[in-house]
């Protein structure tokens, strides 16, 4: 399903207590003007308080002011702080809302600014991103990828008379008809084929959840890598136990494939459980943006009734604010890495990629089907044109919206946690990330090419080829191969009865073909089995004699 293509901005004022940040007169927007009262209250972080809301918009390409008496809405709101790190780190909040009925206590499902009735929404408060368009820039494309990507209409705002900038209105991530089209698992709900659909799970910080609850995997080396699966939908406090047994034996399942050697069996292996095409996309998406929070944080699974589809699927994508160059740990900010490679590059993070991204990047079936779905992208929806296209198209919007925005937040020339870069103009942010995105996808065509080259280089690159061998005892043995990005090799040496002896690790390098690794491995005379790894790869990709004289 393919959602629509046009993008309104809207213009939101914020209540604002910072010292230092200047005041704006605001008057009219060429974007949606998003008007809050909480009547003196201070918006919590929890629970929502009620507050009132009108959204001034007078259609596209129209100009809407203050005091035009149209409203798109008017009416009750419940109200509070938005997200983990981003609410903890902003004066510039970001915002969770539903809209309510005249009483305040009941869920009203409504249009606002054109997109499909719900009562869940969210405002995002762009602060470090000083583009401003990063979220809107990957859901635009993720609408074409995507069975589902979360609607966006940036905007500008004014909370208690007080300017608060541009901000994204968004539908929040939930199972509705027009959102994540799958059915309401209610509690009732314990067999059959009702009980195999409905559920979203998170991969995400505990922070900001509520309320909290979920499993972990069963497949980790630390306590940092152990990935937790929040329940989403039906909430932890409203999931049942054989609700709970059944989704979390089916992801345990999936996990486990991982662990013996015919995981990438089309049949039996880990596309057993999980859409393969859902992997892909997912990992186009998150790739293409260098996404820090990639795979790790921010990331969403939800399975439909079996009747329907027996697998489940990664999805839908969230939280792309540090994205696209805006992030300087890890090698955030670089072109030429590939977000998988995270967990390597920042082994001591809190929060590891999930063990099996790296395994599935193995699979040559995958990497070719990742490769294909790729190359078919860059002929239409993301040639350097087209996302340009975009990026302009967002940039002409914003044109009286971010002088407005910077005049009330000024940071163009402040390092805001955790820029690669600081533009100093607005016009310098924009073709940064305009340099930035056309190099990545330069870079990506290069990488997913390289995937499947080992299909026709096998007699020359791919193949590990140790040499000299026979070898002198006091000269280094070395290993020709191929590599994929952020390879690390590991080599386990055992004598002729099968003893382990020891183990060489070559230190972590970067894609590229007819590359000589030299491990410096000097053995006394005689007869040696190797065995060689991928680091992180359960079982040998090569084994073989050394003979030392």
């Amino acid at each position: 399903m393919s959602l629509g293509k046009s993008f309104i901005y809207c213009t939101f004022l914020l209540f604002v207590t910072s010292i230092g940040i200047s005041q704006v007169d605001f008057k009219s927007s060429n974007l949606p003007i998003i008007i809050i009262n909480t009547n003196g209250q201070a918006i919590p972080n929890e629970p929502k308080i009620i507050a009132d809301m009108e959204i001034i918009y007078n259609g596209v390409g129209k100009v809407n002011k203050l005091i035009d008496s149209a409203r798109n809405y008017k009416g009750k709101i419940a109200v509070e702080l938005h997200g983990s790190s981003s609410q903890e780190l902003s004066p510039k909040k970001p915002l969770g809302l539903e809209t309510r009925k005249s009483d305040g206590l009941t869920n009203d499902n409504v249009s606002l600014l054109g997109l499909p009735k719900e009562n869940d929404w969210i405002l995002l408060a762009p602060y470090s991103d000083k583009s401003l368009i990063r979220d809107v820039l990957i859901h635009r494309i993720a609408s074409e990828i995507l069975p589902y990507t979360s609607r966006t209409r940036l905007c500008e705002l004014v909370v208690n008379s007080q300017y608060g900038g541009v901000y994204v209105l968004m539908e929040k991530l939930k199972q509705d008809k027009n959102r994540v089209n799958i059915p309401e698992l209610l509690p009732t709900i314990t067999s059959g084929d009702s009980l195999t659909g409905g559920y979203i799970l998170k991969i995400d910080k505990t922070t900001g959840s509520t309320p909290q609850g979920g499993f972990s995997s069963n497949n980790y080396s630390s306590s940092a890598s152990r990935t937790y699966y929040q329940y989403e939908e039906p909430e932890a406090n409203v999931i049942t136990a054989v609700q709970k047994k059944y989704i979390s034996t089916m992801i345990l399942n999936f996990e486990n494939t991982f662990n013996g050697q015919n995981y990438t069996d089309p049949k039996e292996g880990y596309r057993k459980y999980v859409e393969e095409n859902s992997m892909i996309d997912f990992m186009i998406l998150n790739e293409l943006a260098n996404n820090v929070d990639g795979y790790r944080l921010s990331t969403f699974i939800y399975k439909d009734v079996d009747s329907k589809n027996k697998k489940f699927r990664f999805g839908p994508i969230w939280d792309f604010n540090l994205a696209f160059g805006n992030a300087d740990y890890c090698q955030g900010g670089r072109t030429d890495v590939l977000s998988l490679g995270y967990t390597t590059r920042c082994p001591n993070d809190g929060f590891a990629i999930p063990f099996y991204w790296p395994l599935v990047y193995q699979d040559s079936a995958f990497d070719q089907h990742l490769y294909d779905k790729w190359t078919s992208l860059r002929k239409g929806l993301l040639t350097d044109a087209h996302v340009l296209f975009i990026i302009d198209s967002l940039n002409n919007l914003l044109s009286e919206a971010a002088p407005r925005n910077f005049q009330k937040w000024n940071v163009l020339s402040q390092y805001i946690w955790p820029n690669a870069f600081v533009g100093g103009t607005y016009a310098n942010e924009i073709k940064y990330l305009k340099d930035w995105v056309i190099a990545r996808m330069a870079f990506l065509d290069q990488t997913f090419k390289q995937m499947i080259l080992p299909k026709y280089y096998q007699d020359r690159f791919f193949e590990p080829i140790l040499f000299p061998n026979p070898a002198a005892h006091d000269h280094p043995i070395t290993i020709k191969y191929y590599n994929h990005d952020s390879d690390q090799m590991r080599l386990e040496l055992y004598d002729v009865a099968g003893h382990y002896l020891t183990t060489y690790k070559d230190k972590e390098h970067y894609n590229g073909t007819n590359q000589i690794k030299s491990m410096s491995i000097t053995l006394p005379a005689g007869l040696y089995i190797y065995k060689l790894f991928v680091e992180y790869s359960p079982s040998a990709w090569k084994t073989g004699k050394i003979i030392v004289r």
